[in-house]
Order: structure tokens, then C-alpha cells, then sequence
């Protein structure tokens, strides 16, 4: 009783409305003298407004006797889903043009501006009508479907034959390009025109094609819904695909009605697990397209994104093996004694042949033909001359060093006057070096190769040091051997105190003002890592033994001589 009253009140106000707009339509033209130019213009205005009205959409079901009826009424009713749809579009369009028209004086635009307020109106009605009528249509042609014979082996020939019909088109588009790039080269622009509208024509029969096959299809798919074949939820694909083809404004209709069958035959649970899992399937189909697209080519090979993802992801395997690689030869060491420079060698060369491998897989996964990768060398070989010839001059070091074995993990090694420590990594571009200081530095590989380097430590690790010191003039050279030696082998510094590397003291030369000698100390281990700490160490031993022994140790003198004395006048004059 509600709606009976609301749709009462909203005629009465729709006709209300009318009647105020024909009113002033007729108001307005009157304004407007009858030998203006634009007079007729405006009577034709005033004459649509006065006529203008919502004249009901008849759909009669109770016609269909066979598949034709049944397929026209289908159509007919996806129109009216497709109006539906539209409509907000529609007035939001009428809207634009009245909010424009609202604020003009002229006739002419007063009429236009009654004009398109009174087919909102009209548009209003219809779609308030269609509203409530369509869901009852819908389920009335629903139950035609159980009354109608539909011969799907008709309608399987049909899409045989216009599949064909379609394929026999795109094979005559491609020939009519062909032909117009040849009178292009000829700059024949009338033949070009001509098989330009062939070409128009063949898509038009072409989207009619696609029409006729969304229509043997949808045979097909009432047929399923008739007797509840499940192959009606794999056959909607196709028609939706098709009427797309044809016109994609009815997609959405037609699916809207297709589910409402589905629905009303299936059921809600049923229609609910199929739409998911091919949503699901859709989903993983599109995904799986989207990584097969071909995003650039090497060597005439298409490489798609899932090729990317492969290739990334064995290089990445082949670096976790390689790490794992390390971890398990670095095990080695301590289980048979292995030297550590020997192990970093294995580590290292294993750690780079794993990731060159894995290089070379991750490009035949992608289907790349490695002889074609001559040209990749070629190119590497230009980008070398250009920039990249200290990398491979540091690489080429690199297997040199480990290889040579001239330089080992724990070496103690001088680069220079103020760079020296202790080796503690040795990779394929670069020498780690940890100074006392415990600065690690990073020397690349091509340093030790052209440049001379001292290694403290490459055969032997004991060293001769030589502390130098002086006593003064007069001082007894056997006394000073006597005592500096003495003290040595009291001493607790370790150091070689017989055979060839037993200490001596070296009388080296006479100074401004002492006598200089120097000792010659061999000493080994950590000692030798430490030259000023160890250096210091001798020195303190010398002093104090100096010191005991009542020897004097000198310091720089100089003697003044005053050859004349001012006299007195020349102080005063001063």
C-alpha cells in the first residue's frame, strides 16, 4: 500500500511539473514575435516540451514460442539493464546542461533549459519504471526456458561457421594492409582510401561474427541451465568474451541476467563456489600472462618477467650455496691442519667457479644460446677499454696473488714508509690489511702486482732489528759491547741469543758528538708485528744498562766565541 501511495505522489508531482513547463514553454514564446529568426526555432521547442512524456516500455513474454523469440526478448531486456546502468551517466550529463542554462536570459536557452528539465523527468519515470519491472521479467523469462526446445547442434555448426567466417577476415584485413603499404610506396592516397573502407567493412561483418557466436552460445548455455549441466559456468565466459567483441556496453547487462539464471538453477552456494574458483583461475591466468609478456629481447630472445624472476633467483641460490660453500671449508682448518692461506685460496676460487656457474645456469634457464654470448665478450671487451680494465687488472691480480702464494692471510706487509699490518683477507679484487692501529685498509690487487711491496713475513717470521744509540767521546768501545751484551742476556725480551742470529753491536760511526753504534737484535713472532713497541723495548734495556754501567750517553754542545768586546763610547752611543 506504501509504494501504491509513493508512486501516486511522485506521478501527480511528475505531472504537476509537466504542466508548469508547458505552461511556461508557451509563456516564453509568446516573448517572442513571430518574424524573429529564431521563432521557429523556439515553436518547435515549446511543441516538444507540450508533447514530451514517458510512454511505458511494453516487453510482451507471453510471444516467445521458440529460441528466436526467447533470444530477441534476451536482448531486448539486456537493453533495458544497459539503461539502468546508463542512466546516472545520463542525468549527471542532463545536469551539466542544465546548471549551465539556468543562469541565461534568452528565449531560446529558457526553452532548452525547460527542454532538457523535462527529459530528466521523463528519463526519472522511465527508470523508476524499468526498476520495478525488470526483476519480474527477469524471472518470467527464466521460466520460458523450460517451455523452448533449444537445438544446440544447430548452434555448434553456427559456431563453426562463423569462427571460420572470422578467421577468413583477419586472414583479407591482413592482405588488404599488405596492399596498402604497396600503394603507399607509390603514394596512391585513392586506392589507400579505398582499401582503408574495405577494411571498416571487414571489422563491421567481423563484429557482427562475434554477435552471431555470443548468440549460438548463449543456445548452448540455456540449453545447460535447462537440465542443469554445470558447463553452463564455463560457457558464460564465452558469451560474455563475444558480446565484448561485439559491444562492450552490453557486457555488464548480460552478465547481470547469465547470473540471475545461474543463481535461480544452481543456487546462491553453487554460483558462489564456481564464480570464486574461476575468479581464482582468471586470477592466476592474467598473472601468469602478465609474466610471460616479453619486457626486452637479448640475442633475439623474448625475456619475460617470469624469465627474470628464474634468472634472479638462481643467481641467488648459487650465492647461498656459495656461502654455504665457505662456511664448510673454513671447517677444514682445524680438522687437518690445513694452512690458512691454502684454505682462503680453496674458499675463494670454489666461491667464485659456483657463482660463474650459477651465472652461466640462470642464463640457459632463460633460453639464451651461450654461443651467442661471443657478442657480450665483444661488448665486455669494448667496456674494458673504457673503464673497466682496472676491475679485470684487479681480478687478474687477484689469481696471481692466490696462485703465487706470495702473499698469505697473516703476512705482515709495508706498502709504504707510514702503511704497514697484518693480512687478513685476500679476495679476488682486493687485500684487507688491519694496521696496529687496527684500521682495516683496502688495497686493490693490481698494487702488489706493479708496485713493490715489503712482506715482513713471506718465509721467515724472525727479523734483525737495528737500534741505534751513542755514547761519548772517550768511552771505551769493548766496555760498551760488554755491558750493551750483557744486559741482553739478562734481559727478558725474546729474542735469538745464539748461533747466526746471536745479538752484536755495530761501531757505525763518530758523530758531532758521540761515538754511534747500532744493534743488531734478531727477533720473531708477534714481536716483529710491533717494529716501534719492540724498537722502544731494546732502547729501554740500552738506557738502563748505560745508565748502570756509569756510561755516559751525550747531548748536542755548542762552544760561543767572543771575538772583541764593545768598548764603552760605542755603548753609550748605542
Amino acid at each position: 500500500m506504501k509504494k501504491i501511495i509513493l508512486l501516486l505522489t511522485f506521478a501527480l508531482f511528475i505531472y504537476a511539473n509537466s504542466e508548469n513547463n508547458t505552461t511556461s514553454a508557451m509563456k516564453i514564446l509568446k516573448s517572442v514575435p513571430k518574424n524573429s529568426p529564431q521563432y521557429s526555432l523556439d515553436y518547435l521547442y515549446a511543441q516538444k516540451i507540450k508533447t514530451m512524456s514517458y510512454q511505458k516500455d511494453k516487453f510482451n513474454l507471453q510471444n516467445i514460442k521458440n529460441s528466436t523469440d526467447f533470444l530477441n526478448a534476451f536482448e531486448k531486456l539486456a537493453s533495458f539493464e544497459k539503461t539502468i546502468i546508463n542512466s546516472q551517466a545520463n542525468l549527471n550529463a542532463l545536469d551539466k546542461k542544465i546548471n549551465y542554462l539556468s543562469s541565461k536570459t534568452k528565449p531560446t536557452q529558457k526553452l532548452e533549459y525547460l527542454y532538457y528539465k523535462r527529459l530528466i523527468l521523463i528519463n526519472q519515470n522511465k527508470i523508476n519504471y524499468l526498476k520495478e519491472k525488470i526483476p519480474k521479467w527477469k524471472k518470467e523469462l527464466y521460466g520460458k526456458i523450460f517451455k523452448i526446445f533449444f537445438n544446440i547442434n544447430i548452434a555448434k555448426s553456427n559456431i563453426k561457421y562463423f569462427q571460420t567466417k572470422i578467421i577468413i577476415a583477419d586472414k583479407n584485413i591482413e592482405k588488404l594492409n599488405i596492399d596498402i603499404e604497396k600503394w603507399k610506396l607509390v603514394n596512391n592516397q585513392k586506392n589507400i582510401l579505398f582499401l582503408k573502407n574495405g577494411i571498416k567493412n571487414i571489422i563491421q561483418n567481423k563484429k557482427q561474427n562475434y554477435h552471431f557466436l555470443a548468440k549460438n552460445y548463449l543456445i548452448l548455455f540455456l540449453h545447460d541451465i535447462k537440465y542443469k549441466d554445470k558447463g553452463a559456468f564455463k560457457i558464460e565466459h564465452l558469451i560474455l568474451k563475444y558480446i565484448k567483441l561485439y559491444n562492450k556496453q552490453y557486457n555488464v547487462p548480460y552478465k547481470i541476467i547469465l547470473n540471475y539464471f545461474e543463481k535461480s538453477r544452481f543456487g546462491n552456494i553453487q554460483l558462489f563456489i564456481n564464480k570464486t574458483s574461476d575468479e581464482v583461475k582468471l586470477f592466476f591466468v592474467k598473472t601468469w600472462d602478465i609474466l610471460n609478456d616479453p619486457l626486452f629481447k637479448i640475442a633475439k630472445k623474448n625475456i619475460s618477467l617470469i624469465n627474470f624472476f628464474i634468472f634472479t633467483f638462481i643467481l641467488i641460490f648459487g650465492g647461498f650455496i656459495g656461502k654455504y660453500y665457505k662456511k664448510s671449508i673454513s671447517k677444514l682448518e682445524n680438522k687437518y691442519n690445513i694452512n690458512n692461506s691454502t684454505i682462503t685460496i680453496i674458499t675463494n676460487i670454489g666461491y667464485y667457479l659456483i657463482l660463474i656457474i650459477s651465472f652461466l645456469i640462470a642464463l640457459k634457464s632463460m633460453g639464451l644460446d651461450l654461443g651467442s654470448f661471443t657478442l657480450i665478450a665483444g661488448a665486455l671487451s669494448i667496456g674494458v677499454g673504457f673503464g673497466l680494465q682496472n676491475i679485470v687488472s684487479n681480478f687478474v691480480s687477484g689469481l696471481i696473488i692466490m696462485f703465487e702464494k706470495s702473499i698469505k692471510i697473516g703476512d705482515f706487509m709495508q706498502i709504504d714508509n707510514d702503511t704497514k699490518g697484518s693480512v687478513v683477507d685476500i679476495r679476488m679484487r682486493s687485500i684487507t690489511i688491519r694496521t696496529n692501529d687496527n684500521i682495516d685498509l683496502i688495497v686493490p690487487n693490481q698494487n702488489f702486482i706493479q708496485n713493490t711491496v715489503t712482506n715482513w713475513t713471506l718465509n721467515d717470521k724472525s727479523r734483525r732489528f737495528r737500534v741505534p744509540f751513542g755514547v761519548s767521546y772517550g768511552t771505551s768501545v769493548e766496555d760498551v759491547e760488554k755491558v750493551i751484551l750483557g744486559a741482553l742476556k739478562l734481559s727478558t725480551i725474546p729474542h735469538y741469543k745464539i748461533g747466526d742470529k746471536k745479538p752484536l753491536i755495530v761501531f757505525i760511526g763518530l758523530g758531532n758528538s758521540s761515538i754511534d753504534f747500532e744493534l743488531f737484535v734478531w727477533v720473531r713472532d708477534d714481536l716483529t708485528l710491533r717494529p716501534k713497541r719492540t724498537t722502544s723495548e731494546f732502547l729501554k734495556m740500552i738506557y738502563k744498562a748505560l745508565n748502570e754501567a756509569n756510561i755516559t750517553m751525550p747531548f748536542p754542545q755548542r762552544d760561543l766565541y767572543i771575538k772583541e768586546m764593545p768598548s764603552q763610547n760605542q755603548k753609550n752611543i748605542n
